[in-house]
């Protein structure tokens, strides 16, 4: 059976899979570039998608809770009712309002790559806000939220001026560094603060010396986690 080879990134990761990418450590970063090869499963879609649907009132929080612990799959519904409990009095306090999908808007490293601002929402409420979810294990540093807010504030003020004015809920729900239960942050721009041009400058620094290493290291073989078969003795039809 011929080896597999896997397939280098051409483009960035997610924005905030990008960002909590970048620590200290550049072989930190070039070994999160190597996992970020493998696809992860949308694990936390659905605790984002009832999130917002309490916000909007289409469920009660009793109502969304109860469609967490109905989801088939056993670490989605972990997931989800982690993420509803620990978020229970802002999500209870909150007036509901319509929650949509932000624009897309796109941030240009230093060297020119374009990262992908996604997803953002924006509440209309009464004033509108907007709003980003980290739901993930890991939570980001104050470097990294700081290095975030900066991002989202270059590109709202290129592309949305009309929505800089904005305040901003950015949402955590992540396990805390402390102890094994996820821990609820929200986060407005003052607390976010923003790292202005030559502290961000620095961040990106460290990001694209481990982005350059990464590229020029060669494909690696993929490993497989079971036996040859069979069927993988033959050739496959084509």
């Amino acid at each position: 059976m011929e080896p597999e080879f896997s397939k280098p990134l051409s483009e960035l990761p997610a924005f905030l899979s990008t960002i909590s990418m970048v620590v200290d450590d550049r072989a930190a970063i070039v070994q999160q570039l190597v996992q970020a090869e493998r696809k992860s499963p949308p694990i936390y879609a659905p605790a984002r998608d009832l999130f917002i649907e309490v916000l909007e009132g289409n469920f009660s929080f009793e109502g969304a809770f109860t469609q967490a612990l109905r989801l088939s799959d056993v670490i989605e519904r972990r997931c989800a009712t982690e993420i509803l409990s620990v978020s229970e009095r802002y999500l209870r306090r909150e007036s509901h309002c319509r929650v949509r999908l932000f624009p897309r808007m796109d941030y240009f490293l230093p060297n020119g790559m374009p990262l992908d601002v996604t997803p953002m929402w924006l509440r209309h409420s009464n004033p509108s806000r907007l709003m980003i979810l980290h739901f993930w294990q890991t939570p980001l540093s104050s470097w990294q939220l700081s290095a975030a807010a900066a991002v989202i504030r270059s590109a709202l003020l290129r592309q949305h001026p009309q929505y800089s004015a904005c305040e901003i809920d950015f949402i955590s729900a992540s396990l805390s560094p402390y102890g094994p239960h996820r821990r609820f942050e929200q986060y407005n721009w003052s607390k976010l603060k923003p790292l202005g041009d030559d502290d961000l400058r620095r961040f990106w620094k460290q990001f694209l010396t481990a982005w350059s290493e990464y590229q020029h290291r060669p494909p690696r073989e993929i490993r497989r986690t079971r036996a040859p078969g069979l069927f993988d003795k033959w050739p496959k039809s084509g």
